[in-house]
């Protein structure tokens, strides 16, 4: 995920904005929450001042070219940042949230 300068030192040391403790409730929408808090960078993602308007859902096929046509548009950080895939039962509810690191592979 890209952050801004400084961002992942401040998560590292565990400091957050007041409001980042109530949006880290969504946590249970991802099944394997476990598995990824401890990466600084995806405690970011539940932060206000790092994750408000920076992520978007869309079909895995169709994400190249969205990243492609933001990078065009000027926002050279664009990038696919992790994949939600359901669990075992499509129905059930919450996902499992893959980590991406900054070559696009798991971490």
């Amino acid at each position: 995920v890209p952050v801004p300068p400084g961002a992942r030192d401040l998560a590292e040391a565990g400091l957050f904005s007041s409001l980042q403790p109530e949006n880290l409730r969504a946590k249970r929408a991802v099944a394997n929450h476990s598995d990824v808090a401890d990466d600084p960078t995806y405690a970011l993602l539940f932060d206000p001042q790092t994750a408000g308007g920076l992520l978007a859902a869309l079909p895995a096929d169709a994400a190249p070219a969205a990243v492609a046509r933001l990078k065009d548009a000027g926002y050279a950080a664009a990038a696919v940042v992790g994949v939600v895939t359901a669990a075992q039962d499509p129905l059930v509810f919450p996902a499992r949230l893959t980590v991406l690191n900054t070559q696009g592979t798991t971490s």
